[in-house]
């Protein structure tokens, strides 16, 4: 009968014990290339896949691109507060149906949308 150590059943968020850890340790960069291509739900992706996987470019910043205005000069041009568009552009929220269509209206017709000055 093996005996296992004490610090093996201690097991780290990663369902590692320090011997896991030191036997990962050992490995080669060699060996651990070869296990991980000889396990199927580690395989490289292809370029296709790593397309796919990209977050399009947010219908703000491209609209901001385009327009060639730096994110400040946009918001206050176009009403659109600065946090606001910071969050849209980091994927941090979603601008709603009628700020898509706000962005659109920008896109299409940069002068138009333009907040008018109240005097």
């Amino acid at each position: 009968m093996s005996k296992i150590s004490t610090s093996d059943r201690q097991r780290d968020q990663y369902g590692m014990s320090p011997g896991d850890w030191k036997r990962q340790d050992a490995l080669s960069d060699e060996e651990i290339t070869t296990r991980a291509l000889a396990d199927p739900d580690a395989q490289p992706i292809t370029p296709e896949q790593a397309e796919a996987m990209r977050r399009p470019r947010p219908l703000s910043k491209m609209v901001r691109n385009k327009r060639r205005m730096p994110r400040q000069t946009f918001g206050q041009t176009y009403g659109i507060p600065d946090e606001t568009l910071r969050a849209w552009e980091r994927h941090e929220a979603e601008p709603t149906s009628v700020e898509i269509a706000y962005l659109r209206l920008i896109e299409r017709e940069p002068e138009r949308a333009k907040l008018v000055p109240t005097a």
